[in-house]
């Protein structure tokens, strides 16, 4: 669910807007601040199975880093990638971190930037999750709290023009931290809101459960080849763990939710079972 093929099926209208964007890109520039990686940091992610052409050196949920894929790293974590582990050759797979503390509530926040369709999308989601029946359950709470008051996990609003024929839906601020924590957040990209292939609320609440899906620990289901996005690649365990989740299929998925690339707004059996089986 990272990101969207804008497929040869599009309407003209949605190709004018593409068009009509890139030959006005100065006028859509970011809010962030973004450059290129250095060769270092390319090195780096290379060796951990990320593909780097589009990487980019940014500020994202306060923090610098690089985002790559539909991930976002501090360089303190970049460090750490590559130390990987022996690949599976498995589907439904999760990091070695996991969410500790059973049974236990996470909080969610949505930024207002992404307005009603954002609000009522991720009611979905926790409605989604929560009917999972398990140890993991979902609240929401205000955006923008301090302290104890901010939400465990922050969903927050970034800008990203398409680029390559596909465009970036939502970017996951990491995975489960050391301590048993949800990675702090993810973004959804306002920029889809723009498109004729703008999302309804259930295509935008299967996008905020796949980047839920990563905060607590889950890879994409598609990490040896990525064909959900027509490619070949393998992304490796990225130093963060590629595991196999028992009771989960070694064949494709394609209609997982937590697949590289759409369409998929659902959680299907085999992620309820992988989600069932961790907590």
């Amino acid at each position: 669910m990272k990101k969207l093929k804008l497929s040869l099926l599009l309407s003209v209208v949605a190709f004018a807007v593409v068009f009509f964007a890139a030959c006005n890109s100065e006028d859509n520039t970011p809010t962030n601040e973004i450059s290129k990686i250095t060769p270092e940091i390319a090195s780096k992610l290379q060796a951990a199975y990320f593909q780097t052409s589009s990487a980019k050196v940014t500020t994202f949920m306060g923090e610098q880093g690089v985002a790559v894929e539909d991930m976002f790293f501090t360089f303190a974590q970049i460090d750490e990638l590559g130390e990987g582990s022996q690949i599976p050759n498995t589907e439904h797979y999760r990091t070695t971190n996991l969410v500790t503390g059973l049974p236990r509530v996470i909080t969610v926040s949505v930024s207002p930037d992404l307005g009603t369709l954002g609000s009522n999308a991720l009611d979905k989601t926790i409605s989604m999750l929560n009917n999972l029946g398990s140890q993991l359950t979902y609240q929401r709470v205000s955006f923008g709290g301090k302290g104890k008051s901010q939400a465990d996990i922050e969903v927050t609003e970034f800008y990203e023009l398409e680029s390559g024929g596909y465009i970036t839906l939502g970017r996951a601020a990491g995975f489960p931290t050391r301590r048993g924590d949800p990675a702090k957040g993810f973004g959804i990209n306002s920029r889809w809101f723009e498109l004729s292939i703008a999302p309804t609320v259930n295509e935008l609440a299967g996008t905020m459960a796949h980047e839920i899906g990563h905060c607590i620990g889950f890879r994409h289901t598609d990490y040896q080849t990525r064909e959900s996005c027509g490619q070949n690649v393998n992304e490796g365990s990225a130093g963060v763990g590629a595991i196999h989740i028992n009771g989960t299929p070694t064949g494709s998925d394609s209609t997982s939710i937590m697949q590289s690339c759409g369409p998929a707004i659902t959680f299907n059996n085999n992620d309820k079972n992988a989600m069932l089986t961790l907590y």
